[in-house]
């Protein structure tokens, strides 16, 4: 009788609601919007004010049901906001649904959530997961799921970068500036690290995780808790995609509204001919990435050694981490001496899948992007490989293949003397792929020898394709060098390529890149040499190392001066950004004029 009466009840009041919809919106969007918007911002900073609180510091055992009880309260903030919103829109719904798919997905979510509450709890509770650490668990993701919500509100209301045409050099420069920054910070919070760790061992993890190189001076997973490793795991994933991906993903994708001047950055970023073919290939980086990064993860799951044995839940840890290190070409590791412990360095097949995540996230998101075209339409015969995606497929072979044979023929007394034939192929295979911006390393590079070691310096030197998570001058910088050394020698103005003639500000970019990388190293090595005590080989080795952003080292990072540190992460900033893109951003433009003076040639060579 109660439930029918409830249920006339909710006819009524909906009835009511149709019948007067006008004036309640009217006063809605008059009145009530206005405090909501203001409460919801509030809730906003509330929000990552416990967040910060729940994961970087240690509080009383009282305040747990306090803060349980803020977050539930901004939960459900959130979800009457979303609901009036929805319920009272000025839109047709369909345009609305379109313009706000990202807080629907998450109203989604948490209406599943409350739902399925207790499911949820206990089927966290069955992989050993403590009742204490279930809750944060959980609150914790509603929380991040309010903060998603609230970044899509931020872009959507933000105006000030439609004021004026960035410099897509200062916005990516500056991107990685404030990742680092951040970064800094939350591994500093109590929670982050076991014990008390220096500032400047911190500072370079950061830098080492962002610029996604894989230099360590200390052990992330007995120095950091797991709160510090998912912050130095979130820092290579926004480091190997960048911000300005994410954040203009977001922004023109999620929130449906793309300006003008986003899209023009992007453009630029991308260095893409047309806005269309640019906001595309935005969103496949993002998409394309978490798919390989998901494959890669469930493969490493299933390939992982058995005579390493893990629980259930840190084995799957263990794979995302190391599948996301791999894909970003960062090369951080959760095992103590990284890859080259015994058990993974005789499992092949789990060793075969980071050397495929390496080559796919070196290879660059454009060129990705068209192998996907390709897969997926392979009879369209307007499809059309683009230069760069060419000179990329064949210095990456070229480069694996003279690797490979190198270390092969180099180090078959040494380093792979007592290897089988067939292994001593597959670690050559392996040690020629990391050394292009991984760092994932199976052997200790203190027994290689100087030759191999030298070939090395090319290598790391090289590095990755252009707008890939790699470092590095860039296999088309290198390309195009050489092209153009070809061309002087045959007394060839211009450089044609696949019936596509190279724009005369690409060769000169290549060249600038050449000159001032090899600055760079040779200053950086000079410096050191003033101010560590270390053989000269492994100094260069460092140096190198750190501006491909490789992460390999000869044994020196641990026992570094705190000078050298600092010195070694400026290194590496420059080598992720780019020395030639840093100079831009920090260089004045010179206005464009009109008028020429007569040309005159200086002697050269």
């Amino acid at each position: 009788m109660k439930s029918k009466r409830f249920f006339v009840f909710l006819i009524h009041t909906f009835e009511y609601l149709r019948n007067k919809r006008f004036e309640i919106r009217k006063l809605y969007m008059e009145h009530l919007r206005p405090i909501g918007r203001l409460f919801y911002i509030v809730f906003g900073f509330i929000s990552v004010a416990i967040l910060i609180l729940d994961f970087g510091f240690f509080y009383p055992d009282e305040w747990k049901e306090y803060v349980t009880l803020s977050i539930r309260t901004l939960v459900s903030f959130f979800i009457a906001y979303e609901t009036f919103h929805i319920i009272f829109t000025n839109k047709n719904w369909k345009e609305y649904l379109n313009l706000h798919k990202i807080e629907l997905i998450i109203l989604l979510m948490l209406g599943l959530e409350v739902i399925y509450e207790k499911n949820i709890i206990s089927v966290l509770k069955s992989y050993h997961i403590s009742g204490d650490d279930t809750t944060l668990i959980f609150l914790s993701a509603n929380q991040f799921l309010f903060l998603f919500s609230n970044l899509a509100h931020f872009f959507r209301l933000s105006k000030k970068r439609e004021s004026k045409k960035l410099n897509p050099s200062v916005v990516f420069v500056g991107s990685f500036a404030f990742i680092i920054f951040m970064g800094v910070c939350f591994l500093h919070f109590p929670k982050s690290s076991n014990g008390h760790v220096k500032t400047i061992d911190i500072i370079f993890t950061t830098i080492s995780a962002t610029c996604v190189t894989g230099l360590s001076t200390l052990d992330i997973s007995s120095q950091f808790t797991l709160t510090g490793q998912l912050v130095i795991l979130l820092l290579i994933q926004v480091g190997g995609l960048g911000l300005m991906t994410l954040t203009s993903f977001f922004s023109i994708f999620l929130t449906g509204k793309g300006s003008v001047s986003d899209t023009l950055m992007v453009k630029d970023l991308l260095s893409e001919e047309t806005m269309g073919r640019a906001k595309e290939i935005l969103k496949q980086i993002t998409l394309q990435t978490l798919t390989i990064e998901l494959v890669g993860a469930i493969l490493l799951f299933y390939q992982f050694p058995t005579d390493f044995p893990l629980p259930l839940p840190e084995k799957i840890y263990y794979s995302i981490f190391h599948s996301i290190s791999a894909f970003c070409n960062a090369g951080f590791s959760l095992l103590p001496n990284g890859l080259a412990t015994d058990a993974f360095r005789e499992s092949e097949g789990f060793l075969s899948i980071i050397m495929l995540l390496i080559v796919f996230g070196g290879l660059g998101f454009p060129v990705i992007y068209q192998i996907r075209s390709k897969i997926l339409r392979p009879f369209d015969y307007q499809f059309r490989w683009s230069i760069t995606s060419k000179l990329v497929f064949f210095m990456t072979t070229f480069l694996l293949l003279f690797g490979s044979l190198s270390y092969f023929f180099l180090e078959n007394h040494l380093s792979l003397k007592d290897l089988p034939i067939e292994k001593k192929i597959f670690h050559s295979l392996f040690y020629s792929v990391t050394t292009r911006t991984a760092g994932f390393n199976t052997f200790d590079l203190t027994l290689m020898g100087y030759p191999m070691t030298f070939i090395s310096f090319f290598l790391m030197w090289v590095g990755a394709s252009p707008i890939s998570t790699g470092g590095g001058i860039k296999t088309t910088t290198l390309a195009i060098s050489f092209l153009n050394i070809s061309n002087q020698i045959r007394g060839k103005e211009k450089m044609e390529i696949g019936h596509r003639t190279i724009a005369h500000s690409t060769i000169s970019r290549a060249s600038a890149t050449i000159v001032l990388s090899l600055f760079v190293i040779f200053i950086s090595i000079f410096c050191l040499l003033l101010t560590e005590n270390a053989p000269f080989i492994d100094l260069c080795f460092e140096v190198v190392s750190a501006f491909g952003t490789v992460g390999l080292t000869r044994g020196l990072t641990p026992n570094l001066s705190d000078f050298g540190k600092i010195l070694i992460c400026i290194v590496m900033f420059v080598g992720r950004v780019g020395i030639l893109t840093l100079l831009i951003a920090l260089s004045k433009k010179v206005e464009h004029i009109t008028y020429e003076y007569p040309k005159e040639y200086v002697v050269v060579g």
